[in-house]
Order: structure tokens, then sequence, then C-alpha cells
């Protein structure tokens, strides 16, 4: 961990004095979970360490911390997502300092973007002090490079999520490919919803994969799942009781939308969506969750687990060809969604504080 880092952790401790810190790290950062834990053991700190999954900054632990009479949260790996949390959050970040693994894999980069002159350059929070370096190297190899301002749930210039591409996709009209800094996951979260090429650049594996042809292959797949849905009659809406998935409102306001559609449409709670928990319940799910579930998760169900925007299709309140003009997962679920613009058969959209 960066030495600056945990200095600013440490001075954050000092200054509201916790007595018990609930400590919530995905499985890759564990090593620096434990140098965090020593540290804050040295201080005096009660230290508790969760053991659910941890799947970014939309998963705090509010709930267990508060059960534990935690007085704050030290959450690694992920930025800021929740905003005002119930309990004081502490994000370690965690960013990379060494761009030497970044330089290797510059040569892989300028001959994928052979023929895209002007690139829109984003990465995940984990390489994001090593952006303005890459930047440069591309521009002294005759590339025009952007990086977009932060929106919505995004803290930093150039920062991606996994839901969450706004940064990039502001970009569209003005780039001819985007590059993603990070995994193939982030960068194929970006293919699914831009028109222009997206390469993910991975400094671990040393790769620079093209994702247009992939996204193109889990759209067809998405669409036949859309398909799948219109013989179904048993509905599950599915809400999380995540913090940053918690969108109660919307998934009130789909089992009104099904039910006055005809089917038979009920309200699920779920902390983790899991297949085995709901299968044999329901002929189809609607996620109102992590929207990437229904496209990484999707073979882990048997039946279809579509997205809000995805349900529109499917009952003929708007074409498929509509959703991708939208934004595949950009229709998830704070905007055009939550719209009456379909049908006047739609029920009243749920106001802001209920989503």
């Amino acid at each position: 961990m960066p030495s600056d880092e945990l200095e600013r952790l440490l001075a954050w401790v000092r200054e509201r004095s916790p007595r018990r810190v609930l400590l919530q790290a995905p499985p890759g950062l564990t090593e620096v979970a434990r140098e965090a834990a020593r540290a804050l053991g040295e201080m005096g700190v009660e230290v508790v360490v969760s053991g659910g999954m941890c799947w970014g900054g939309c998963d705090l632990a509010l709930r267990e911390a508060a059960e534990l009479g935690c007085d704050a949260i030290v959450h690694v790996g992920h930025a800021e997502f929740v905003r005002s949390p119930s309990i004081p959050v502490f994000y370690l970040e965690h960013r990379y300092q060494n761009y030497e693994p970044v330089a290797s894999l510059l040569p892989e980069m300028l001959k994928a973007l052979e023929g895209y002159r002007r690139v829109g350059l984003g990465a995940t929070v984990q390489y994001l002090d090593l952006l303005g370096r890459l930047a440069e190297d591309l521009r002294r190899a005759g590339h025009v490079v952007m990086i977009g301002r932060p929106s919505n749930h995004l803290r930093y210039s150039g920062q991606v999520l996994g839901c969450d591409y706004s940064t990039m996709t502001s970009l569209d009209g003005e780039v001819d490919a985007h590059l993603v800094l990070g995994s193939v996951f982030h960068g194929l979260g970006l293919a699914l919803i831009s028109r222009k090429e997206v390469f993910a650049a991975d400094p671990h594996s040393q790769k620079v994969v093209p994702l247009r042809e992939t996204a193109e292959k889990v759209l067809r797949k998405r669409y036949a799942q859309i398909l799948a849905f219109r013989s179904c009659r048993r509905v599950g809406v599915v809400v999380s009781v995540k913090p940053g998935q918690r969108y109660f409102g919307l998934a009130r306001w789909l089992v009104g939308l099904l039910r006055g559609r005809g089917l038979d449409a009920e309200l699920v709670v779920v902390d983790e969506v899991r297949a085995e928990d709901l299968e044999g319940r329901y002929e189809a799910l609607v996620n109102t969750a992590c929207p990437r579930l229904s496209v990484e998760d999707q073979d882990r169900f048997r039946v279809p687990v579509l997205l809000p925007g995805e349900v529109m299709v499917a009952l003929g309140l708007t074409s498929w060809e509509e959703l991708l003009r939208r934004g595949f997962l950009s229709s998830y679920p704070q905007s055009w969604v939550m719209e009456s613009w379909t049908s006047s058969a739609l029920p009243e959209s749920p106001s802001p504080s209920e989503v």
C-alpha cells in the first residue's frame, strides 16, 4: 500500500477517534486489508474484518457495522459510491504507483490503436494516478487523447466503474475509439453501451483486448433472454438491500407495470442475487440490483434475468434499437426507464426519494 495512503487513513482515524472499525475488502486485496488492520490495531482501534463478499463501493457493510457497534468502516479497493452513509467511511483506494507494467504494455496499445487518432482514455480507480502519464505517452505517439469529467457515481476524471462509464460515453461524439486501463470486465461494460471500438489494456495480464465483437455477442444473448421473457407469467422483481444497489421505488414501479400487463409479479428482497436462492420460484426475474449480474451471471440462472430497460423491450414499450441507442447499461436505473414517455398505460413513476 502507498505510504501516503496509509498516512491519510491514520490521520482520518486520529481525527474521528473510532473505538471499533469494520474493515471491508475484496478477496484480491486481503494483504492490503491486513496491513491496514495492523496499523489500526497499533493505534488501539479494535478491528472487525468483514467476511462477506465486497463487490464494489455500492456494497458497503453498513448494517453489519451498525449491528456490531462499529463507529466507522474502512472500505478497501473502491472509490466513494454511496452518498451520505449512516456511518463514516474511509475509502482506501489502493492506487498503483509503479508505471512499469503500463509502460511495458504501451507497444501493444499503440498497435491496437492504429487507425484511431482520437482516443478516449479511462481507468479503474487503482490506475488513475498513472492515467496522466499514459495520456502523455499516447500523445507523443501522435494520438489526440481525451479524458472525461466525472458525473453520476464517479468521483474522478477518467474513472470507470462496472456500471458507470459516463466519463467516457460523454466523449463518444469526439473520439474514434476508447481505451480502458484495467480489466476486460470494465472494458466490456463500456463496449456494451458505446458504439465506438473499445480496447481493454490490462497491465496484469499484459494484454490489450478489442471488445466490440464480444459486446455484440453479449447483446445477441441479451436479446434472446428478452424473447424468452415474453412467454413467462410468474416474475420475481429483485431489489437488493445493498446501500448502493437499493432501488426499492424502481422495483415497486416495475411490479405495478408487470401486473398491469397481466403478469403474476412479486417483489423479492435479497442481499446477494444467487440462483440457488431463487431457482424454481419464478419463470423469470427482473434485476434492479447490480446491472452486471444480468450480463456476467445470466448463465448461472435457468430463467431470464432482465434489466429494467430490457423489460420495456419485452413488453413492447420501446424497441431494442432504442434501448441500444440510449445505452444498454446506461438505461439503468435512474434515467429513461423512470420516464413515462413510452405509454400512457404506465404506472406513475416513483418519486426521487423512493428510488
